[in-house]
């Protein structure tokens, strides 16, 4: 095999990385937390988003300074071997960002069962290996393919926002509640409860840092893929606020608090459609999930292979479709085997301390890494280290979390 059939191949476009990007990012967070976001925090649950956009931007500004550095497979990984300077940590985070995607997909995995079970009915068991084995053959097909379907799947679940959002602003619209009602109930004595949703609210932007993991299949990376991390977090933001904002003045948060699926009862209080229509849109949600956590994990596990930080074997491309094939492959296996045996309460939350754990290790392998710069600059520090603390801290709270429940 000659060495450039080895290497991936680069055909994603700044759109195919962006929808990518939101693919993952919007996700089935925003379909599963409105309705607890909305309980913690009120009518106040639009700031606790924006706030929650902050946080995360902090982080998202270290992974697009690092990948345009080094714009390689298991980026994470590098980073921290680049900033820390030590191949053993390296390997740790390369190894906790795959568990964590493989963790996520599960989780997603058993999130999907009872959707689907509402529309056929099937055994457990069934639709796990069915799913598992569909987001395995587009995964090994090829990144365009890869691409190409998790860019439609993610044009219908922006679609399925943009929706609820139209029917809660035309109801706004309607009742003629002016805008500065929202706020007027908030005062800065709401300032805990927003914080509180906000810590919820930043688990809805982690998708992000798994855009860095196809580097090696993107045009033109350097300038690319730090403009499309920016990118796909500001549009995450944007559709969130307009989203959270209509539907709290619409239906108020009470109704989107004691509701198990929020967008669709949003949908079924505000119009004729049948609710199981934004049922079916939070099903494709979850499939692009597990299959672009299924995508990223592949190439963590490729990218340390091919820099010899475990076994070259796994470092294998296939000739005809140039993916990880191999990789791919054992990746479908885990995400199976702990589908079947976790509950996904277990493995959402699982997968929030360990991808925290690994965003603070980022924003301070940022800083160092700065540090050794020709020409550090003080200001992109104070972001990496600020980063470093909200992630510390958070991952604290997911851990307190973890044993409390």
């Amino acid at each position: 095999m000659k060495p450039d059939e080895k290497k991936l191949r680069r055909t994603l476009s700044f759109t195919q990385v962006v929808l990518y990007g939101l693919g993952t990012t919007i996700g089935a967070g925003v379909y599963a937390l409105l309705g607890e976001i909305a309980h913690v925090s009120g009518v106040a649950a639009p700031l606790a988003f924006l706030i929650a956009a902050g946080l995360a931007a902090l982080t998202a500004f270290s992974f697009a300074r690092m990948v345009s550095r080094y714009p390689r497979a298991a980026g994470a990984a590098l980073y921290v071997q680049k900033g820390f300077d030590s191949w053993q940590l390296a390997l740790a985070t390369g190894l906790l960002v795959v568990f964590a995607g493989l963790v996520s997909s599960a989780a997603l995995l058993n999130g999907l069962v009872g959707y689907a079970q509402d529309l056929i009915d099937l055994d457990r068991w069934l639709i796990l290996v069915v799913t598992a084995a569909c987001i395995g053959a587009i995964a090994s097909w090829g990144i365009g393919l890869s691409a190409w379907v998790a860019g439609m799947i993610t044009l219908i679940e922006v679609g399925g926002l943009l929706w609820a959002t139209s029917l809660a602003s035309s109801a706004v619209m309607q009742s003629g509640l002016p805008p500065a009602e929202f706020w007027a109930d908030v005062s800065f004595g709401s300032t805990t409860l927003i914080l509180s949703g906000a810590v919820l609210a930043f688990y809805a932007f982690i998708g992000f840092e798994d855009m860095i993991e196809i580097a090696e299949e993107v045009k033109e990376v350097r300038s690319t893929l730090p403009k499309a991390i920016l990118t796909t977090l500001g549009l995450s933001a944007l559709l969130y606020f307009m989203l959270v904002t209509s539907a709290v003045l619409a239906v108020g948060p009470q109704f989107l608090a004691v509701s198990k699926a929020p967008l669709s009862d949003l949908v079924a209080r505000l119009s004729n459609v049948n609710p199981a229509l934004m049922s079916a849109i939070g099903i494709f949600a979850i499939v692009n999930g597990a299959l672009i956590q299924l995508i990223m994990s592949a190439r963590v596990l490729y990218g340390l292979a091919a820099r010899g930080q475990i076994p070259t074997f796994f470092a294998q491309i296939n000739r005809s479709t140039q993916t990880p094939v191999i990789t791919t492959l054992l990746c479908v296996i885990g995400i199976l085997t702990l589908a079947v045996s976790g509950s996904i309460d277990q493995l959402a939350r699982s997968t929030s301390l360990i991808i925290l754990v690994v965003f603070t290790l980022v924003n301070l392998s940022f800083v160092l890494d700065e540090n050794r710069q020709s020409q550090p600059q003080r200001g992109a520090q104070l972001i990496g280290l600020s980063g470093a603390a909200v992630c510390a801290v958070l991952a604290g709270i997911a851990l307190l979390d973890l044993f409390v429940r």
